[in-house]
């Protein structure tokens, strides 16, 4: 029987046909690194001022990180040297406790770069300021949320600017209405609302954008989208924010099918696609170091322009129908 390679493109276009969305945009296949070293147990002293502890061992496998994700964070530790120079920036990326969130943080923080992570609630604050030692500072807010998204925005805005913002956190698996707060109503209210970004902003999306749609009247309502609408609604706020603000670069970024505890979730037992290049991408783009990298206004994979993407991603007029259903919505403009 002859071999069939499998790619993100084969997976995607199966998921498509039987409706199962297994895709689920954050996640890919194992990045093996041949590292094998024990995870560290935290102390009893390791808190957050909470007076809670970290989850588990070192960087929480089985709860809320793979083995790949763990193995890929130690990677990281034992082998990327800071930068020669003085060329650091200050990035914020949110959902950034677990995943390629905590990948691109601890790599960013590696490069000697300014990191504030954000976690959904204490308890994952204190995990990742156990597995991330160094980070500037640690922002909490549900993004399901909306209230919270409104206080997270007034405390980042608190901390003065970031060169880099890279809205990196999304739900799978919820109900429509969580869907839409966590992952399309909520990066709308953070870009209306934090100040932009001196550099770079970045919204990660995912291949199951091509089957969304709209949902205009879903998002006036509340009443809930899909994970797929949701990551084509990421893709046209990239979009739109790039035509805004054209002296800095915007892009929309789909890291892969990767194993993350996200790329798990419907029980698949591998993924296709390279961890490490799933959070590579953001560092390439934050750095600006190499040829091809100040790209702006598009759909990125895996440091790649994306050709295939959903027509209403670059349809002007579609993106501002799609911000003022936002507006309605949450009643923050997009200025």
């Amino acid at each position: 029987m002859p071999t069939v390679k499998v790619t993100r493109r084969t997976f995607f276009l199966s998921a498509t046909v039987l409706g199962t969305g297994l895709l689920a945009a954050c996640t890919s296949s194992p990045d093996p690194i041949g590292n094998t070293s024990t995870p560290t147990t935290p102390s009893a002293t390791e808190t957050n001022g909470s007076g809670l502890l970290p989850q588990g061992d070192l960087y929480g496998v089985g709860i809320y990180n793979t083995q790949q994700v763990a193995d890929e964070l130690r990677y990281i530790e034992q082998n990327i040297q800071p930068l020669t120079g003085s060329d650091t920036k200050r990035v914020l990326i949110t959902g950034s406790t677990g995943g390629i969130g905590q990948l691109a943080a601890a790599y960013f923080l590696r490069r000697g770069h300014r990191v504030v992570v954000h976690a959904r609630n204490e308890q994952r604050a204190a995990d990742v300021r156990r597995d991330l030692p160094g980070l500037e500072d640690v922002v909490i807010g549900d993004l399901l949320d909306l209230n919270q998204t409104r206080a997270l925005a007034e405390h980042i805005n608190g901390l003065g600017g970031f060169d880099v913002i890279i809205y990196n956190a999304g739900e799978y698996g919820l109900t429509g209405p969580e869907i839409l707060n966590a992952n399309s109503l909520s990066p709308y209210l953070l870009t209306a609302l934090v100040s932009t970004p001196r550099e770079q902003l970045m919204y990660l999306s995912s291949d199951l954008h091509l089957g969304g749609s709209l949902m205009l009247d879903e998002v006036r309502s509340g009443d809930g989208i899909t994970y797929g609408d949701s990551k084509l609604h990421l893709a046209m706020i990239a979009a739109a924010a790039a035509r805004r603000w054209p002296d800095i670069q915007v892009n929309a970024i789909a890291p892969g099918w990767i194993p993350t505890l996200m790329g798990f979730h419907n029980g698949n037992a591998t993924t296709p696609d390279s961890l490490r290049d799933g959070y590579m991408t953001q560092v390439w783009l934050a750095e600006s170091a190499e040829p091809g990298s100040d790209i702006t206004g598009e759909f990125l994979f895996h440091r790649q322009v994306e050709t295939r993407v959903n027509d209403f991603v670059h349809d002007t007029d579609a993106q501002e129908q799609l911000v003022a259903a936002y507006a309605e919505r949450t009643g923050v403009a997009f200025s």
